[in-house]
């Protein structure tokens, strides 16, 4: 029985790390525009800097004008004021002029799609 038991733990393990092992992770510096593609994404959420909660951002469609284009804190229901302006062109998101807060993990249909990591220059002699 012990034997089973560790036999499924260790099979556990392994296939969790399997499934972190294959998020796609994107690296930017702070300031430069984040181009991802996403597909036909209509609606992403993301967890990100210390922001302590949920933000989605949906795609325009024609139907939606009141609620789309901009990241919308899902607890406030409130637009987040920080964020960065971010569309999609084609089968990408772009996000403009990023910060560390933008770092964190990006959610489609309720899995994670991708994490974000973006890492301030540091200028040397100053």
């Amino acid at each position: 029985m012990t034997s089973h038991i560790l036999f499924f733990t260790i099979l556990f393990v392994f296939s969790s790390s399997l499934i972190l092992a294959s998020i796609p992770e994107f690296y930017f510096n702070a300031g430069e525009n984040a181009t991802i593609s996403i597909g036909d994404s209509k609606e992403l959420m993301r967890s990100v800097g210390s922001a302590g909660g949920i933000q989605v951002y949906r795609v325009c469609d024609g139907k939606n004008a009141k609620t789309c284009g901009y990241w919308e804190d899902t607890k406030t229901k409130k637009k987040v004021a920080n964020a960065p302006v971010t569309k999609k062109v084609g089968q990408n998101l772009i996000l403009e002029k990023v910060t560390d807060e933008d770092s964190g993990s990006y959610y489609n249909d309720g899995d994670i799609y991708f994490r974000v990591q973006v890492f301030n220059s540091v200028v040397q002699g100053k």
